[in-house]
This record gives C-alpha cells, sequence and structure tokens, in this order.
C-alpha cells in the first residue's frame, strides 16, 4: 500500500466535490486525489484505473446510491466507500450503510469530520490533532432491582443537566425492564440494537440519527423494544458505544439496574459517578449493603459509587444518620417523597424539573446535577 490515501470524487455536486478537493490539498502529501467526476460511469473507470483506497460518492438519490454503492464494492471488496448527502434521514443512513458505506458525510461536509473519516481508513499516515479533546462524563444510576425511583432520578439529571445548554445523551441499558420511554412519552423508530448491530459503522451523523431528541434537549437511547433483541448486545459493543458518546456528549447519563457484571460493569468502569439510588425501608437496605459490598470489591469504591436516598421523609422511621452507619456510606444527596409531582411528570412525558421547577423534588435533582458537574 502507497503511503497515501488516493481518493476518488464522484458527485453531480460540483461545489461538494470542489470543497472536498481543497481540503485535501491542505493535507499535502498524506493524500492524493485520482479523479473528481460528475458521472457514476466515468468515475467506475477511474476506479479501475487506480484502485483507489477511498471512494467519495454523492448520493441524492437513494435508491441509486445503494446501487452504485453494490457495484462498486462488488467489483473492488476492499475500497472504503463515504457517502456524502445532504438528507438527514435516519432511514438514509441505516440503508446506505447496510449496503457497505462506512462513512455517511452530511453536506456542507466539516473537515473535521472529513478529517476523521480519512484518520480510521488511513491512521497511518494522517496525523491527528494534537489539541486535547474534552471528553464526555459518564454518569450511573443504579439500584439492583426496581421501583426505587432509579428512572426517574436519571430522567430528571438528564433534562437537569441540559437545562445548563449543555449536550446530555440518556441511554437506558436496563435491557429487561426499562421505562425511560415511557416517562418521556417518545416512542423512538430507533434504539440501542439498532446502534449495536451497526457498531463497527458508528460515526456521529449516524449516532444523532437514530437518537430521539426530546423536548427537554435530552438526547435519548432507548432500551430494545423486544427483549429478544437484547441477547445479541455484547459488553463489548457497549464499551464502544459509551466511548463514542464521550466524544460527542458532555454528559451521559445511564439508567441502568441488574446483576453486577456483563453490560452493566462495563458502564461502571467507563463512569465517574455511580449514584446508587435506594429508598430507606429495611429490605432495601439489605440489599444495597450487599451491593455495595460487593461493587467495592470488583473495585468501584466511594471515590466513585454515591450513595443517593429516594423517596426521603424526614419523619419517617429510618433516619439518614441510620443508613449512613448501616451502609458505611455517607449519603450523597437525598431525593424528597413527593408522589403526586412525579407522577404527573410521569403521565405528561415531561421531566418534573421542567414541568415543576420549583418542587422540592426537582431542587434536589438540580442540586445533584451541580454535584456531579464538579
Amino acid at each position: 500500500m502507497p503511503p497515501y490515501i488516493s481518493l476518488v470524487i464522484i458527485d453531480r455536486d460540483a461545489a461538494a466535490r470542489k470543497s472536498i478537493e481543497a481540503f485535501c490539498q491542505n493535507l499535502g502529501d498524506t493524500i492524493k486525489v485520482i479523479c473528481s467526476e460528475d458521472n457514476f460511469l466515468e468515475g467506475l473507470k477511474c476506479i479501475q484505473a487506480s484502485n483507489p483506497t477511498v471512494v467519495i460518492l454523492g448520493v441524492d438519490d437513494l435508491e441509486k446510491g445503494i446501487e452504485d454503492i453494490r457495484t462498486i464494492l462488488t467489483r473492488f471488496p476492499r475500497i472504503s466507500v463515504f457517502v456524502a448527502s445532504s438528507e438527514k434521514n435516519s432511514d438514509w443512513i441505516l440503508r446506505l450503510m447496510r449496503a457497505g458505506a462506512v462513512e455517511y458525510l452530511l453536506k456542507p461536509i466539516e473537515s473535521m469530520e472529513l478529517t476523521e473519516a480519512l484518520q480510521k481508513v488511513g491512521r497511518l499516515w494522517i496525523p491527528k490533532q494534537t489539541e486535547p479533546v474534552r471528553e464526555g462524563k459518564v454518569i450511573s444510576v443504579y439500584n439492583p432491582t426496581g421501583g426505587m425511583g432509579t428512572t426517574t432520578i436519571a430522567v430528571n439529571l438528564a433534562a437537569s443537566l441540559a437545562n445548563g445548554k449543555e449536550k446530555v445523551a440518556l441511554v437506558d441499558l436496563n435491557f429487561f425492564g426499562g421505562d425511560v420511554a415511557t416517562f418521556l412519552d417518545v416512542n423512538p423508530k430507533y434504539t440501542l440494537s439498532s446502534v449495536t448491530t451497526n457498531i463497527t459503522r458508528l460515526d456521529a451523523n449516524f449516532l444523532m440519527s437514530v437518537m430521539t431528541k426530546h423536548a427537554s434537549g435530552v438526547y435519548v437511547l432507548t432500551e430494545p423494544l423486544e427483549v429478544d433483541e437484547t441477547a445479541n448486545i455484547t459488553p463489548e459493543q457497549i464499551q464502544r458505544l459509551l466511548a463514542f458518546l464521550k466524544g460527542v456528549f458532555t454528559y451521559i447519563v445511564i439508567d441502568t439496574g441488574g446483576p453486577l457484571y456483563g453490560c452493566n460493569m462495563v458502564g461502571f468502569r467507563a463512569s465517574d459517578y455511580i449514584l446508587f439510588n435506594t429508598v430507606l425501608n429495611l429490605p432495601a437496605l439489605k440489599n444495597a449493603k450487599r451491593y455495595l459490598h460487593a461493587m467495592d470489591r470488583q473495585g468501584l469504591h466511594k471515590d466513585k459509587v454515591k450513595l443517593v436516598i429516594s423517596r426521603y421523609l424526614p419523619r419517617a422511621d429510618i433516619k439518614i444518620d441510620d443508613a449512613e452507619k448501616v451502609l458505611d456510606y455517607k449519603v450523597f444527596v437525598s431525593i424528597p417523597n413527593e408522589y403526586a409531582d412525579v407522577i404527573a411528570s410521569i403521565n405528561k412525558g415531561v421531566p418534573v424539573v421542567n414541568l415543576q421547577g420549583r418542587s422540592p423534588v426537582s431542587k434536589a435533582i438540580s442540586t445533584l446535577a451541580e454535584m456531579v458537574r464538579k
């Protein structure tokens, strides 16, 4: 393989071709544009003659784009095809990538996105950006069993963080009992499995197209619609997804439950904070003690694991001091029991922090958001 990336551009959009050509010229000897054509058949002849590393294919007709990609890859299976299009439709992205495209670049193509795409193909030749990239912060909200208010905290924490104009993702990793979609009254066309089944083709455009943007400003990735789909989701896929999310979002909030292994452990190890959520009754505290000790043995210590009390009632029989002694954990924050406010927000599909900003629950969640921002 030559010490540069050879490139063929096929696009009826002359301005788009010239923009790519100008960008490649700025990269010096690392990129060589073999030819730039406005006609697919002429471009195909050039591909046959030069066997380039990358073909950037302009697509303004979905079915023709699929046919063109398949034609290229049938004859030249080692070529990487990038699609360049003005269409933001999720179906376009999914179908073109399933046809074999490895990147989907949205017009007008930004130089950073094209650089990152080319780096994946020829990372030995294109120098990476030297400026440090700030990774997003991951916050997992967890209780092994349901009914503890975990989803309420996760949804409202994400919404509160988004109120600060930060870019926030909310991921439902509770595969068998996820409620994020219900709490936010969304009916997503694409879910977590839409991403994991295309994990090798993941890029920013594809990711943003399959996430659902809620009115609160939060980008949501819900649990699979069918339970059977969860069987194919692996810890390695979740690890890659979270690594990518950290490069796109300022905060990633994970709502999860269940056992301390597999995808959960991948999420926990990637987390800056694990908010272990419980309520103040004996069965819940007994279970919390078991799991907190188990997490500590797994290397998830108090610097990362924080205790959150849900549905707190100051006059309850068990006090916060009692819980701290039993669990040997300081309470990070307590969320008051305001059942009516929370239920109203769930029924309307609006986080309580947006629906009733003066509610004691909203104030407590806002405090929690400030604490995890530090």
